[in-house]
């Protein structure tokens, strides 16, 4: 995360615009042990956790945070604007010779007998000496085809903004662990006058294209709308903009980082559960490395596809 928050600030400068935006971030669980993790998390990165009191957080925000529970501030958190993001590294890719393809779905990746990789589509054919697939949620059944077996779940997240019932209320970006909750929010950044909030978890789809289905599951709805109602007394509890996502979710939430068992020249990234854009520059660095035979710069023994064995049948 580290190295990932630098490379954020290095692609920031090269490019000339701003992508991260510093959002403090508070932290709630009723599990001390969590706690202990993400205080001992924010202090290795460098940076002073707060400890306010939940009475000082509640007052502050307007908030109803159950008792019981633990507060932090992570001072160093920040905001990606995830759309500049993505745009600047294309731009930033273009200009340095890439070519970026649109709307060309692909359908199969082959190794041929001399090691090269051909990638199949409907709309043609492109050969390579190397690649690097990150084929997010179709993941599962374009790396079965290669005989990498992973046991990935795609998930439908809803994603709701609600209405800030007054402007001089301060927003704050939280996470909310707990037995009950796997909640995050957003403060006052993308809609004026809303706050974005989102349950850490949706239903299993079928097939990608799902995503764009009509609607939030009612369960999603409702949890989420009694959670406002009982926690954020300061919104409206009826979103007023409804988006989606999907997560590609490992059992164990962690990312899978490998090349194929007998092709090194094939690397694939998957699985990365909802947390993986911010470590993109890492993760990226780290591909890169893997698919030209070095050393990757990170130890990524605990990101291998083989921690799901016997399933993954490499």
């Amino acid at each position: 995360m580290a190295d990932s928050f630098g490379m954020w600030r290095k692609i920031e400068q090269e490019a000339g615009v701003s992508l991260v935006r510093s959002s403090p971030m508070l932290v709630v669980t009723d599990d001390a042990k969590m706690m202990a993790r993400v205080e001992r998390s924010v202090r290795e990165g460098g940076d002073t956790p707060q400890r306010p009191r939940l009475s000082e957080v509640n007052r502050k925000y307007g908030s109803n945070l159950p008792a019981g529970n633990l507060t932090l501030i992570d001072p160093s958190a920040g905001v990606l604007m995830a759309d500049k993001c993505v745009a600047t590294l294309q731009r930033l890719f273009r200009e340095a010779g890439g070519r970026v393809v649109d709307e060309w779905p692909v359908e199969r990746v082959e190794v041929g007998p001399g090691g090269a990789v051909e990638v199949r589509g409907p709309r043609g054919r492109v050969r390579a000496e190397r690649i690097v697939l990150c084929p997010g949620p179709w993941a599962g059944p374009l790396l079965a085809k290669m005989g990498v077996h992973l046991p990935l779940e795609v998930r439908r997240i809803s994603v709701f903004y609600w209405r800030i019932k007054d402007q001089a209320t301060p927003t704050v970006s939280f996470v909310h662990y707990g037995n009950e909750y796997h909640n995050y929010g957003l403060a006052q950044l993308e809609y004026p006058g809303l706050m974005k909030l989102v349950q850490h978890t949706g239903p299993v789809i079928s097939s990608p294209e799902q995503r764009d289905q009509r609607g939030a599951s009612r369960e999603q709805r409702t949890k989420m709308q009694q959670y406002v109602r009982e926690h954020w007394p300061t919104l409206h509890p009826e979103p007023v903009i409804e988006e989606s996502c999907l997560y590609t979710m490992t059992p164990d939430e962690e990312f899978v980082i490998d090349s194929h068992p007998s092709h090194p020249n094939v690397v694939f990234a998957c699985g990365f559960s909802g947390t993986g854009f911010k470590t993109a520059p890492a993760v990226g660095d780290n591909l890169c490395r893997l698919v030209l035979g070095r050393a990757p710069r990170h130890d990524l023994s605990a990101f291998r596809a083989s921690r799901f064995a016997p399933r993954s049948r490499m």
